[in-house]
Order: structure tokens, then C-alpha cells, then sequence
């Protein structure tokens, strides 16, 4: 896990990636699922800003049960060999958010995430993600 962590850690850390991620992040916070979904999500457009994602890592745009306002995740799969016990490490970034507000109750923080989707609307309508009903939830 550690070394894949590494590989994770060498790729965002590189100028070119914070470069784009500055730039999704100096939008207005609800046009940054719409930003991740033009930029982070299309190869072309990354590797037009320097941008050239190794092999094995992928960019996506994930949600969590605890409601966390995630834009976007980058994840890479660990050999398989290790996948009974972690099958995957990954980076997410966030939308700014008050920390104390994100539930750290059981009972919420683990419950099925919203569909990616759903949240990304949510966010670029500005409405807060603990208001959803749980019958939003994805099946798991």
C-alpha cells in the first residue's frame, strides 16, 4: 500500500497536476463538478495542460456515506495477490468543507454513498448534502 500511495502521492504532487488542480479550485465551488468533469475526466484535455496520467492510475469522481462534498478521487488498484484484505488506495479531493459538520456517527458516516451523479448536481445547486433523504442512496 505504501509504494502505491507513493506512485499516487509522485503524480498529483507534480506541478502540472496542481497546476489544474488550482484551477478547479479557484472556481466558484459549485462549478468544480463540471470543471472535473471536462478536465480530470478527458485525457485530452489533461495532457493539453501537461497532464499525462500513468499507467495503472485513474481519475474519478467518487461519493462517500458520510456526505463529504468529493469531487474527485485518484485511485489505483493494488496487485491482486492483496486484494482479500485492501483491493485498492486513493486520493480524494473535496469541496472546502467544515469538518465538524461531516457526521463521525456509525450509523451515518458508513451508510451508502448518493450516486456520483446525484451529488455532483447537488453540489453545483449549493445544497447541502446531509439535507438528502436517505432513499437517495445507492443500493449496495
Amino acid at each position: 500500500m505504501r509504494e502505491t500511495y507513493d506512485e499516487l502521492i509522485e503524480f498529483v504532487s507534480t506541478a502540472e497536476f496542481q497546476q489544474v488542480h488550482s484551477d478547479l479550485m479557484s472556481l466558484p465551488e459549485n462549478e468544480r463538478p463540471e470543471f472535473v468533469q471536462k478536465v480530470f475526466l478527458n485525457p485530452e484535455k489533461l495532457c493539453s495542460r501537461g497532464v499525462v496520467t500513468p499507467p495503472g492510475i485513474l481519475i474519478q469522481m467518487s461519493a462517500f456515506g458520510d456526505r463529504r462534498p468529493t469531487l474527485y478521487a485518484v485511485k489505483k488498484f493494488l496487485p491482486k495477490k492483496y486484494h482479500a484484505a485492501w483491493e485498492n488506495v486513493n486520493l480524494t479531493f473535496s469541496n472546502d468543507y467544515d469538518d465538524s459538520a461531516i457526521s463521525k456517527d456509525p450509523e451515518i458516516a458508513w451508510r451508502a454513498p448518493l450516486p456520483v451523479a446525484l451529488q455532483n448536481e447537488l453540489i453545483a445547486q449549493g445544497i447541502n448534502l446531509e439535507s438528502v433523504p436517505s432513499q437517495f442512496e445507492e443500493s449496495v
